[in-house]
């Protein structure tokens, strides 16, 4: 693999980091669309790899979070059992699904996260009108672990369906029905997501070599781990100064450029899928016509 290929990898991993730490998400949410725009599309690789890189990025985050006093524990351990059972069913149904219809389900993702976080930044009011709170009471804890729970659940399909953190889902349901403060279901979302996302990387790895590209030909682990390697490194460090930022910096303005970025995204691997797709026709398409060619050559040599 050419030290170009590798750098430009790199510098994927560092920005998926910066976002993942900042905004409490693996980073895969940016990291597989910059991949496809600049590797081409091969949406289970970059799944794998993606995963992969999660865990560091989450531990480096996790470890900023910690030191700041903000881990709500009490949720974490109500989300973990549902979201690892969610997340290996998660992945089961990834590795169900062609490639190429992968990609799909990945893009109008983007798309609506994208859409309602520019709606969620127009409409600042909570409707209901309660308090965020930094911590739960052991009652509160007690009264919402089937809701807790179950957003754990969904959380762990979503990110294994997709190779994601799943923040971008669990953050916004942690702040919706559990009504924490947005830097404490941040901080919870990087915590469980250390543990999913471990799960999830071994299993999807696991599985790879079952699985092939967009052009048919098989997928390796050593190209998922090569990756991943390339952008370990540089997403560590962008996850732990991403943590950091979140304790500076006004995340809203910062949500807006996400969301923005991650419109752009869905429109330009929209774009490729579809472009793949006719390629992938007209490469069906394109021996039968040499097949009648031929015949009709034979057939004007014939005596």
């Amino acid at each position: 693999m050419e030290w170009h290929f590798l750098l430009i990898t790199a510098a994927i991993g560092f920005v998926s980091g910066i976002f993942g730490g900042l905004l409490g998400i693996g980073g895969s949410i940016i990291m597989i669309p910059l991949l496809t725009i600049v590797h081409g599309p091969n949406q289970q690789l970059y799944q794998a790899a993606a995963m992969i890189v999660n865990i560091p990025v989450s531990a480096s985050a996790t470890l900023k979070h910690a030191r700041k006093g903000v881990i709500e524990s009490g949720v974490v351990k109500k989300l973990l059992p549902m979201a690892l059972i969610g997340i290996l069913a998660g992945v089961a149904l990834s590795n169900w699904i062609p490639t190429l219809w992968l990609q799909v389900v990945f893009s109008v993702f983007l798309a609506y996260v994208g859409v309602s976080e520019l709606v969620r930044m127009l409409h600042k009011s909570r409707n209901a009108g309660e308090k965020d709170t930094t911590h739960l009471t052991d009652e509160q804890l007690q009264s919402g672990r089937r809701r807790i729970a179950t957003i754990g659940g969904g959380n762990g399909l979503v990110a294994g369906l997709l190779g994601i953190g799943g923040g971008v889902i669990l953050i916004p349901l942690l702040r919706r029905f559990c009504h924490l403060e947005m830097r404490t279901a941040i901080a919870a979302s990087s915590a469980t997501m250390l543990v999913t996302a471990t799960v999830g990387a071994v299993y999807k790895n696991f599985s790879l070599p079952g699985l092939v590209a967009p052009d048919g030909s098989p997928l390796l682990v050593s190209e998922s781990l090569l990756i991943a390697g390339a952008m370990v490194p540089p997403a560590f460090i962008g996850s732990f100064l991403g943590a950091g930022l979140n304790h500076r910096l006004p995340i809203s303005s910062i949500k807006v450029v996400f969301a923005i970025l991650v419109i752009v995204a869905a429109g330009r691997m929209a774009w490729m899928t579809t472009t793949a797709v006719e390629d992938a026709q007209d490469t069906t398409e394109t021996p039968a016509v040499g097949v009648e060619a031929s015949n009709e050559t034979a057939a004007q040599k014939a005596p």
